[in-house]
């Protein structure tokens, strides 16, 4: 299961599936699907997932980002916030609220449930603290 996570050579499971996936444009390469979920959840700023094979097949399985969203806040929106603030906890408001396309007013509220929820915290003033992810792990 370690070689998925490098460079591997890839052995169909099923040639006959796999070879009519390629002609039709799903498949782009052979043995870079594991390193491009791993990449994109990466440049998501999500956990990367786990694999695990079986006689029954193939598993993926997506981790959750510091906890189940509940009440009003809105989990994408919410989701979106904590992943910016993983990879910059100086991200300003005005700038969440840029990158996410929401008012500054809907970034306050989620950082408010965020904070109550006890998913994110303020390190420091508002002039000079930073954000940080509570990590549940």
């Amino acid at each position: 299961m370690a070689d998925l996570l490098k460079e591997h050579p890839s052995i169909p499971y099923n040639p006959d599936i796999a070879t009519a996936f390629f002609r039709a444009g799903l498949i782009e390469a052979w043995g870079r699907g594991t390193l491009k979920i791993i990449r994109e959840c990466e440049d998501a700023g999500l956990p990367a997932p786990g694999f695990s094979y079986d006689q029954s097949g193939f598993w993926i399985e997506f981790r959750k980002v510091a906890g189940e969203m509940s009440g009003k806040t809105s989990g994408k929106t919410s989701g979106k916030i904590l992943a910016l603030i993983k990879v910059d906890g100086y991200i300003t408001i005005p700038e969440l609220s840029q990158k996410i396309g929401v008012t500054e007013r809907t970034i306050e509220r989620n950082l408010q449930k965020l904070q109550q929820e006890n998913l994110l915290k303020r390190v420091g003033g508002a002039k000079g603290g930073h954000w940080e992810v509570v990590d549940d792990d």
